[in-house]
């Protein structure tokens, strides 16, 4: 029976401020602390070590909205886009097999006389791309960022398989996707990761065999949480933390699970 040693951030983007310029060295720092940690609680069981990170991970937080003034994220250019693929790549190396769902980018790039942002959520292992996920779902952020941008997106599967676990990922306003995706590619989906900004967990949508895990940026008592599939989603049935680290970057915290597969 394959083991899965799950790691996920806890953070509040309430205390995420504009300028994000030291997040790729901080996130290292906390990936190869929990790193260690889930070495440890896999103990050379077959399986996965996995760490997730929430939407607009990487975002600095600063006031948008052209109508209603909103603490927001803000959209970086593709050249730091980049230069954050860059230092995932490098931490991934260092962190081996560990799974890294390395939470959302949120970026723009010149198209016509307009920029078109995306939202896109990468996987790394071995210092290497399983998964660049873009997100379907305009949430409406894109339009309310200074400048003009133009929400769009990019084909991608919202699946991944590593050591015979088949991994279900959704961003936020896109969960649904998964499970229409899935009525073609009938896929085993035993582990279904939600990252979000402030979303609830919807029964309809959930496809899994096995876990429903999702980690939340939004700040809520339950930002990060394991649930079995059956459902239902909510405080009484989260599966417990089994362990949660001291205060890692932006005053924020790993938690972690050892679940059976």
């Amino acid at each position: 029976m394959p083991y899965l040693a799950l790691g996920m951030l806890k953070v509040d983007k309430n205390g995420f401020g504009a300028n994000p310029a030291n997040r790729a060295a901080e996130f290292d720092m906390t990936v190869q602390q929990a790193n260690a940690i889930l070495k440890t609680k896999q103990g050379g069981r077959p399986g996965v070590r996995m760490l997730v990170a929430p939407e607009y991970f990487w975002s600095g937080y600063g006031q948008i909205g052209k109508v209603v003034a909103q603490h927001g994220p803000l959209a970086m250019d593709r050249d730091d886009k980049h230069a954050i693929y860059s230092a995932l790549k490098s931490t991934s190396k260092k962190a081996g097999s560990l799974v890294l769902v390395a939470g959302s980018i949120f970026y723009h790039k010149p198209q016509g006389t307009n920029d078109a942002a995306y939202n896109v959520c990468p996987v790394l292992r071995n210092g290497s791309f399983l998964l660049k996920a873009y997100k379907e779902f305009d949430d409406g952020a894109a339009s309310k960022n200074p400048g003009t941008l133009d929400y769009d997106t990019k084909d991608s599967d919202p699946y991944f398989k590593v050591e015979g676990i088949g991994f279900g990922l959704e961003v936020c306003g896109e969960h649904g996707r998964l499970a229409t995706w899935n009525a073609t590619a009938g896929k085993t989906i035993h582990v279904q990761i939600l990252v979000s900004d402030s979303m609830s967990i919807r029964a309809p949508m959930v496809v899994a065999t096995r876990y429903v895990a999702q980690c939340d940026i939004g700040g809520s008592a339950m930002a990060v949480a394991v649930y079995p599939a059956a459902g239902p989603f909510g405080t009484a049935t989260a599966i417990p933390a089994e362990g949660i680290s001291t205060a890692q970057v932006n005053g924020g915290t790993v938690h972690y699970w050892g679940l059976d597969i």
